[in-house]
């Protein structure tokens, strides 16, 4: 999708909500094949954002792919980043999992995370899926869940 109309309907949501903004910026992440909404806020709209309202970032995001969907028939895979937070986890995770890829191709032993949410795991998943030679799969149940990286095995 065209990054202006993007910015552009990202622009007149936040608008229509009252809430304003210093800067919008999409970021397309090749790696992860998905796009990045970017916003600078400040003051009480960041607050709008944060961990204790996390629900209003979730149902801005929905709305924004919704519209996407009805206006211009394309839904994408958006991570609304409100103050770079979730482009930090997004680079963090994405730094851990070529460490641990290192790991095991170096070791020749499958490497396990410590406890991931189910965001982390599935970025790197995501991350790692067309990597050659290199599985990920995730073992276990609720907080006892881990992500493992090991070698494919020749079958």
């Amino acid at each position: 999708m065209d990054p202006v109309i993007l910015k552009n309907e990202t622009s007149h949501i936040l608008e229509m909500m009252g809430i304003r903004y210093k800067e919008i910026s999409i970021i397309v992440d090749s790696d992860l094949h998905i796009t990045i909404v970017s916003l600078r806020l400040g003051g009480n709209e960041t607050e709008l954002f944060t961990a204790n309202h996390s629900e209003v970032k979730r149902d801005f995001s929905l709305i924004l792919k919704q519209l996407l969907q009805k206006k211009f028939h394309q839904y994408k895979d958006l991570v609304i980043d409100v103050n770079s937070e979730d482009k930090k986890l997004i680079d963090l995770t994405k730094q851990k999992t070529e460490i641990a890829v290192e790991r095991v191709t170096f070791f020749d032993k499958p490497y396990e995370f410590g406890y991931l949410n189910a965001y982390e795991r599935m970025l790197v998943h995501t991350y790692l899926k067309n990597t050659p030679d290199i599985m990920t799969e995730s073992q276990g149940e609720g907080r006892d869940r881990r992500l493992v990286i090991k070698k494919k095995t020749s079958e």
